[in-house]
């Protein structure tokens, strides 16, 4: 528009000119005022010609050749070679090797890096790059070098062969940014199994340290498969005689979850069970030693001394009677409150009275705890039992009944204290006795953790035989359970009414002692068409569990320690913390407390969490923790005299071959981020016709000519100025 008002102003002021030529002899001047203005303006925007030199444009091949590049993929049957060989095999051989076909259309560069980064001529390539040591890998740092330190223009792109294992430098996915921001794409070959080298490990056993005879022990431990799929055999055997006491097969999870393997077994003979859980080792698995753990049991030949109290010889307190008469781990005495007085002359079992001090109390392991009628005994037997749980460790087991057991106790402040709920909550008579209403006993999921509720040879049978059992006509309705008791088992109708799920077995640690409640009085109806196997099964397991209490009571001190003692960074932690006394653990969940400090004196303090099943098991587990070494100490229930700490390293910088799945996500990420693309060397085919097309580019920039203030330019305004002042001259325009 700028031009268009100039042309028509200059040329109203030719035409509107009083001058004696004609119209067309003024076109001339005019044109040639024109042309001067026009010069004028190009000179004042400087024009300049730029020259430069170009080429074919610049491709840089990065190979990686550090140690975890020396590994053979053992998985992938249709390649005997390792990732190194196998990156050399698709860049200098075939019917068309890369490396020729992009040295004709490019101008390549090829680097070699781990530690170090070296710039090599592509046929010596086979024979510079090999290396094979266990050294790191630098691979961020190998695309910084190829971004600002090679000879040359940018480069078009950069090619990187490479398992994305990489221990020291900068990190890829900031060189990736680098990368995007100077407009070099990445064009990422993942070479490697992306899975872990094949292994199957066994991890952290747990056992009861001290069991009786016929005691029905449960063992587990934490199964941990890497890079494995499919069946996995897992045996548990005496190592003394290597025979077969438990097996079955777990089915390893592709994602490599861990996962609890459990066996159930039976000691037999006094004296000392070693035993050792093993995994049958696996295709592909080089790493052996991880395979198997072993663990002594002390088999104590010592009867448990069993006290059961009751106020009339009811259903429950008949079977019990006869089971336990039967049992030789067991030695038992019964006091019947309502009983004639001859009743201790004719049973040898029989007590005449109960015995009312704490010295009395003493003689028992465990106190079974029936519909007992409190008015009949002194109350200061209450202030000894409560003393009996909670410093003698003894086990108490408390059964409910119709009659007095539990709302009869509402006015006994010691047996409330024991109790795993509060008594005063529940209004009084409201026990459930419909004879139309049954309840069927299920374990709680804490409850299948706890060996006395394994009534079959692994949890699938048990499951089977509890629902099988007959159930029960009548439970007390517990209505508020105190901080830190356990629901092993519930009672649920079948039609789902308003009491459908009622708490029926509860486990309370008091002291050092520990409380089991029966909500209900009718187990003996799994007597049923069962002979007495379940109820047998049951029982013994829970006067057991209740009798260890006194029998580790010699024990001292805890051990505290982690599954390993190094780990990787961004690895799970698990510290566990265990007490060779149980009885001397704390009551409470949480009550064991530790202070992680690491080696530049940050700490914290972290509370462990009791392991379900098992009281005096106690354990946490860290994740994220920063390379370093790293103390955990106990700091509560404070012990005196002895110093318990674990210690364990987080390492920083992994070793080369402590990690060898290749990293495809990060060299996937790596690719997007820069505006690249990733491939495997099952794509890599495609890698070629996705690279920029090999155009002629700039490779070099020549000094530049300006044309403004040649000499040409300045007399071709000056011409223009004088030709038109001597047409003007001439027709008489001046």
């Amino acid at each position: 528009l700028v031009a268009i008002v100039l042309i028509g102003w200059v040329a109203r002021i030719y035409l509107r000119e009083v001058s004696s030529a004609s119209r067309l002899a003024r076109l001339f001047p005019l044109l040639l005022r024109l042309a001067a203005i026009a010069s004028a303006i190009v000179m004042l925007a400087q024009p300049v010609v730029e020259w430069f030199r170009s080429g074919r444009p610049h491709l840089v091949v990065l190979v990686d050749r550090s140690g975890s590049m020396g590994i053979r993929d053992e998985r992938d049957a249709d390649r005997d070679a390792s990732r190194l060989e196998a990156s050399l095999s698709l860049l200098t051989q075939g019917s068309q090797p890369l490396l020729d076909r992009w040295q004709s259309e490019y101008d390549l560069d090829l680097v070699a890096f781990d530690e170090q980064l070296a710039g090599i001529a592509p046929d010596g390539l086979p024979i510079a790059i090999a290396s094979g040591e266990n050294n790191g890998t630098r691979l961020g740092d190998a695309v910084e070098y190829a971004l600002q330190e090679l000879p040359g223009p940018m480069p078009a792109a950069i090619v990187l062969f490479t398992d994305g294992i990489a221990t020291q430098g900068l990190p890829l996915l900031k060189a990736a940014h680098h990368a995007r921001s100077l407009r070099v794409p990445l064009f990422t070959v993942a070479v490697g199994s992306p899975l872990e080298r094949p292994d199957v490990a066994l991890e952290n056993l747990l056992a009861e340290s001290v069991v009786f005879p016929g005691d029905r022990m449960q063992l587990e431990a934490t199964l941990h498969a890497t890079g494995l799929t499919g069946p996995a055999q897992v045996t548990l055997r005496n190592e003394l005689n290597n025979r077969l006491l438990a097996q079955t097969v777990v089915a390893l999870s592709p994602g490599g979850d861990s996962q609890t393997v459990r066996f159930a077994i039976q000691a037999e003979s006094p004296g000392e069970l070693p035993l050792r859980m093993e995994v049958a080792p696996l295709d592909g698995e080089t790493n052996l030693e991880n395979n198997s753990l072993s663990r002594t049991i002390e088999v104590r030949d010592k009867q448990i001394r069993v006290l059961l109290v009751q106020s009339a010889p009811s259903y429950e307190y008949r079977a019990l009677k006869s089971l336990l008469e039967r049992d030789p781990a067991v030695a038992l005495r019964v006091f019947l409150q309502e009983a004639d007085a001859e009743f201790a002359e004719v049973d040898n079992s029989a007590l005449r009275e109960f015995p009312t001090t704490e010295q009395g109390l003493t003689e028992y392991d465990v106190v079974l705890l029936g519909d007992v009628d409190p008015m009949l005994l002194p109350r200061h037997v209450w202030d000894a039992l409560r003393q009996f749980v909670f410093e003698q460790g003894g086990g108490l087991a408390c059964i409910a009944g119709p009659r007095f057991m539990p709302d009869a106790f509402r006015m006994e402040r010691p047996m409330q204290a024991l109790m795993p709920f509060e008594i005063e909550a529940t209004r009084l008579g409201s026990s459930y006795t419909h004879s139309s209403l049954t309840y069927l006993i299920e374990p709680t999921a804490l409850g299948w953790h706890s060996p006395s509720l394994l009534l079959g040879e692994n949890e699938v049978q048990s499951q089977a035989v509890w629902r099988g059992l007959p159930p029960v006509t009548w439970v007390y309705p517990i209505q508020s359970i105190k901080p830190g008791a356990q629901v092993l088992a519930e009672g649920r109708t079948p039609d789902g009414g308003q009491e459908s799920c009622l708490p029926v077995i509860l486990r309370h640690y008091v002291g050092r002692g520990e409380v089991l409640f029966h909500a209900t009085d009718e187990t003996w109806r799994w007597r049923w068409r069962t002979d007495d196997r379940y109820f047998a099964r049951y029982w013994g397991q829970a006067v057991r569990q209740l009798g260890r209490g006194q029998i580790s009571a010699n024990q001292d001190g805890v051990e505290i320690q982690t599954d390993r003692t190094r780990y990787r960074p961004g690895e799970e932690v698990l510290l566990q913390l265990t007490f060779r006394n149980a009885a001397a653990a704390p009551a409470d969940d949480h009550g064991v407390l530790i202070e992680l400090q690491d080696d530049v004196g940050m700490s914290r303090k972290v509370r462990l969490q009791r392991r379900p099943g098992y009281r005096g098991v106690f354990t946490t587990r860290f994740e994220g923790l920063s390379p370093g070494k790293y103390e955990a100490a106990l700091l509560q229930p404070g012990l005196e005299g002895h110093n318990h700490v674990a210690r364990f390293e987080v390492q920083r910088p992994p070793r080369e071959l402590s990690r060898v799945a290749a990293d495809q996500q990060t060299l996937s990420e790596a690719a997007r981020i820069s505006g690249g693309k990733a491939y495997t060397l099952e794509t890599v085919s495609e890698l070629a016709a996705d690279l920029p097309p090999p155009l002629a580019t700039v490779v070099d920039q020549l000094p530049s000519q300006p044309l403004w203030n040649s000499h040409a330019a300045i007399a071709c305004f000056v011409a223009l100025l004088t030709g038109e002042w001597l047409l003007r001259r001439r027709y008489g325009m001046l």
